[in-house]
């Protein structure tokens, strides 16, 4: 029997190793998607529940070190959990949900950079990999608008500090792909500093990373 569940664990463990940035995409499309799924679940526990997800598969991607990374992962998650579903004071809501998760993320992503710029191997799942860094640059900015927007009201125009976070997810990218189409901008100068952050972030990651591995890519496939 104890043979049965340590192979059942390994198994489980393969799959979701395997699976990992399969799961990390899904989870942030889901948290994208989240406004969808509020007709049947309130909205923020359908953020948490993605948002947990989103947190405990980026730690896993770390493959240095990430055993510990994950502990400190789940302790969070526990404690947001908590927070959302027992505590009702917004400024504490945000200090635990975001401030932390914004700290953890923006270390979990560099960590993640560094580990994509040093990859000797480039197949399809590092390119997968290296969208979904992309895609977590995308929430954190949305994540440090959010927080900037609640603690400092009217730093972010046509959103209200009582919005969910899927309109500043929408900001967020927009921003992040340079997009920039004046419908909502920032007017205070600490959502001023994060959005020339993220725009000028996001054609740096476009322009050296993903360029550097999809022609490391290519030019292994063309040794074959």
């Amino acid at each position: 029997m104890q043979g049965f569940y340590k192979s059942l664990k390994n198994k489980i463990h393969g799959f979701v190793l395997h699976n990992l940035n399969l799961f990390l995409l899904i989870s942030i499309i889901g948290l994208t998607f989240s406004p969808t799924l509020s007709k049947w679940i309130e909205e923020k526990y359908v953020q948490q529940f993605f948002f947990t997800i989103m947190f405990l598969s980026s730690v896993i991607a770390v493959k240095n070190g990430h055993n510990r990374l994950l502990y400190v992962a789940i302790v969070i998650s526990a404690l947001s959990w908590i927070n959302i579903l027992f505590n009702n004071n917004t400024t504490s809501k945000l200090s635990i949900n975001y401030f932390v998760l914004i700290i953890y993320f923006a270390y979990i992503i560099s960590r993640l950079i560094v580990q994509l710029v040093k990859i000797k191997e480039v197949n399809a799942n590092v390119i997968m990999e290296a969208i979904n860094v992309y895609l977590l640059i995308g929430i954190l900015g949305a994540a440090a608008l959010y927080m900037v927007n609640a603690y400092i009201p009217g730093s972010i125009e046509a959103i209200s500090t009582d919005k969910r976070m899927h309109e500043y997810i929408y900001f967020s990218f927009v921003t992040l792909a340079s997009l920039g189409y004046g419908d909502i901008s920032p007017s205070l100068p600490l959502a001023k500093t994060i959005v020339v952050f993220l725009a000028i972030f996001g054609q740096f990651y476009i322009a050296v990373i993903m360029a550097f591995l999809v022609s490391k890519f290519l030019a292994k496939n063309n040794k074959h």
